[in-house]
């Protein structure tokens, strides 16, 4: 158990899922575009980068590629909250802290 958690992936990840998931109840075929598409970039990369070897990690790659965001191709916002929930689940929880 020599690897420590990801804390900043997580909280990255969390705070993807939880924007997402405003937009989505608002408005379920929003898509996400412009300035936000490079932050999911980076989120995308920070979760790679602690989780290199997760299958689900890896296909998260193939639903929303680097190219298609580097084009400023929009996404469905209920389609990148799909992956942000994988990709939180593929981190895990937080671990339990003993008082």
């Amino acid at each position: 158990m020599g690897e420590s958690y990801p804390y900043e992936a997580k909280r990255q990840i969390d705070a993807l899922v939880d924007t997402l998931t405003e937009l989505c109840s608002r408005q379920p075929e929003q898509t996400v575009q412009g300035i936000a598409l490079p932050i999911i970039d980076a989120v995308l990369e920070t979760v790679q980068a602690v989780r290199p070897n997760d299958l689900v990690v890896k296909a998260a790659r193939g639903v929303i590629r680097p190219e298609q965001l580097a084009a400023g191709e929009p996404v469905r916002a209920t389609d990148a909250l799909v992956v942000a929930k994988q990709l939180s689940a593929a981190i895990g929880p937080y671990p339990m802290m003993i008082a």
